[in-house]
């Protein structure tokens, strides 16, 4: 049993990328962290352990974040569920709690957000007069940062084997990964890309998707001579 519990929490997410990002924000207020890579291991988690909140990517694979926090609703699961997103279309509070969702926050997550959304469900928290601007929040930033672009020749390779094998569940997927981790290093451009790849993939546009991949590949090659990499 762990030690601790009421400062336990999830996050779920299939981007490693974000779940390092968030881990690290949330660890700057003094949680403890699990993490799950879809819907399906978060509901099988939490039905085993009283997490104090959970953050809930929306679109996983196997299962996807508005079925794993319906499943657990449907199991009496009462704990805060807050969505983790980048869909315009699901960014409204009131559409949201329909869902089950007990809040939620807009990816690229600031940390000013997840304070925000602190204080308004976990009154035990103290998250005033905290000081997230100095040197060793600026290096630890900087190291998640650096992780994301040694990943790019990984991403690169996956891009390439989903545009020869026209994969298109795969070349979606890539896409939205990017889309919701690359914001967080200030990559605005392949963020807006990778959202570009995945529209284009919902509406049956392959030629599109390829040509939004190909760029997008272009500007990953760009993040990485920039950095010296």
């Amino acid at each position: 049993m762990k030690s601790n519990d009421k400062a336990t929490v999830l996050i779920v997410d299939d981007s490693e990328s974000n779940r390092l990002l968030l881990s690290f924000l949330l660890e700057e207020f003094d949680y403890k962290i699990e993490e799950a890579d879809n819907g399906e291991k978060a509901v099988e988690l939490a039905l085993e352990f009283p997490y104090l909140m959970i953050f809930m990517d929306l679109n996983m694979p196997v299962m996807d974040g508005l079925q794993a926090t319906s499943m657990l609703r449907s199991l009496n699961f009462e704990a805060p569920i807050i969505a983790c997103t980048v869909e315009d279309r699901m960014s409204n509070a009131n559409t949201l709690k329909s869902k089950g969702f007990t809040d939620y926050l807009a990816k690229p997550i600031e940390l000013e957000a997840i304070r925000a959304v602190l204080e308004r469900l976990d009154a035990d928290r103290q998250t005033e007069n905290m000081d997230f601007d100095n040197e060793q929040h600026q290096q630890r930033l900087e190291q998640l940062k650096q992780r994301f672009i040694t990943n790019i020749p990984v991403m690169l390779t996956k891009l390439t084997s989903a545009i020869k094998q026209q994969k298109t569940a795969d070349l979606k997927r890539i896409g939205h990964k990017i889309k919701g981790s690359a914001g967080q290093f200030g990559f605005d451009r392949a963020t807006a890309i990778g959202r570009d790849i995945e529209k284009a993939v919902d509406r049956n546009k392959w030629e599109i998707a390829v040509d939004k991949a190909y760029s997008l590949m272009a500007e990953l090659k760009k993040i990485e001579h920039v950095q010296g990499l």
